[in-house]
C-alpha cells in the first residue's frame, strides 16, 4: 500500500502517543522509557481532565523532549488517544506507537514491530507480546469466539484485533478507516477498530518477539466498579455498530448480569444491564453522557 512503498526511499518516522489520567508518576516514568528509544522522533502526551499537575512535572529540568496536549474534560480512552493521533498525523508521522502510561517497552520493541510493515505491505497495525510485571503473558494475538468471548493470549499470527495497551499503527490505516470510535468510553474500542481494519482489507499482525510490560492500570483502581459498567456499555456499542453481533453480545451481557445476581449483587447487576442497554441506544450522545457524567444507575 502507499505509505509502505514510499518508505523504501527513506527511514520511516515514528511518533508515540501516551494518555494520562490522574497518574503523573506513571506518565513521567513512561516518558523516560520512551526517550530511550531513538526510533521515536516525537512523543505526544495527552492529559485527560487536566489539573495542571502533569504540566508542572513535565516542566522540570531534564525532562525528555515531548509535546503536551491538555484536555479539560475526561471524554474517555478513545477520545483522549485520538487527540494524540491527530497530532501525530498532522506531524506527518508514518507510524504511531500508542502505549498506556503504565506500560514499558523492552529493548528494540519498536524496531521489531516495524519489521512487520516492511515484510507485508498489507499490514496496518501491529501488536507486541504484552507481559505482566511478573513476566507472564497478558496479551498476544487475541481472537474472538462465541459469544464475543475473547482469548487475549491466542498468539494468532492473524489476530482479530490488538489491545491498545500498546500498538504500532500506520498513518495509512488511520487515514483509510478513521481513528478510534469516540462513542466508546473505555473497552471494546480496540475490537471495533479491528473490525474496521479487516473490513478495509488491511492485515492485523503480531510481533511475537516485541516485548512490552504492562502493569494493572491505576485508572482501574480509581474507577472501581465503573470499569465493568464501561465494559458493558462498550459491549452494547459493538452490537449497535454491527447488528449481526446483537445475539452474542446479548448472551454475554446476560451471563455477566447473571454472575452478579448469583453473588447477591442485585443492584450492580441491574446497573450492568442498564449500561449494556445504553450502549445499544441509537442516540449515542445521550447514552454517552450517562457514562461520562456518572449518571448510573437511573
Amino acid at each position: 500500500m502507499g505509505v509502505q512503498s514510499s518508505l523504501t526511499q527513506r527511514s520511516p518516522s515514528v511518533a508515540a502517543v501516551v494518555l494520562n489520567w490522574r497518574d503523573t508518576e506513571n506518565t513521567m516514568a513512561c516518558l523516560g522509557s520512551l526517550a530511550e528509544h531513538s526510533t521515536l522522533e516525537q512523543i505526544f502526551i495527552v492529559d485527560n481532565e487536566t489539573d495542571g499537575s502533569l504540566g508542572q512535572a513535565l516542566a522540570s529540568p531534564g525532562t525528555p523532549s515531548h509535546t503536551l496536549l491538555e484536555e479539560p474534560a475526561n471524554r474517555g480512552f478513545s477520545a483522549g488517544v485520538n487527540v494524540g493521533l491527530r497530532a501525530a498525523i498532522a506531524a506527518k508521522s508514518d507510524y504511531v506507537l500508542v502505549i498506556n502510561n503504565d506500560a514499558r517497552l523492552r529493548e528494540r520493541a519498536v524496531e521489531t514491530m516495524l519489521r512487520q510493515f516492511a515484510e507485508d505491505p498489507n499490514v496496518g497495525i501491529v501488536g507486541p507480546a504484552v507481559l505482566n510485571e511478573d513476566g507472564s503473558l497478558q496479551a498476544l494475538g487475541p481472537r474472538i469466539g462465541f459469544p464475543l468471548s475473547i482469548d487475549e493470549t491466542a498468539a494468532s499470527a492473524t489476530p482479530d484485533f490488538v489491545t491498545w495497551a500498546c500498538v504500532l499503527v500506520s498513518r495509512e490505516l488511520l487515514e483509510a478507516v478513521g481513528l478510534l470510535d469516540e462513542t466508546f468510553f473505555m473497552y471494546w474500542e480496540d475490537v471495533e477498530f479491528g473490525a474496521r481494519t479487516r473490513s478495509a482489507g488491511f492485515r492485523i499482525a503480531t510481533a511475537y518477539s516485541a516485548l512490552v510490560t504492562h502493569a494493572v492500570s491505576s485508572s482501574h483502581s480509581i474507577a472501581g466498579d465503573r470499569v465493568e459498567l464501561y465494559s458493558a456499555y462498550g459491549l452494547g456499542r459493538i452490537a449497535a455498530r454491527d447488528r449481526r453481533l446483537l445475539l452474542p453480545s446479548l448472551i454475554r451481557a446476560t451471563l455477566r448480569v447473571g454472575k452478579r445476581v448469583a453473588t447477591g449483587r442485585f443492584r450492580f447487576a441491574a446497573e450492568l444491564g442498564r449500561a449494556y442497554r445504553d450502549g445499544l441506544r441509537p442516540n449515542e450522545q445521550a447514552a454517552f453522557d450517562r457514562v461520562t457524567k456518572g449518571a448510573w444507575p437511573g
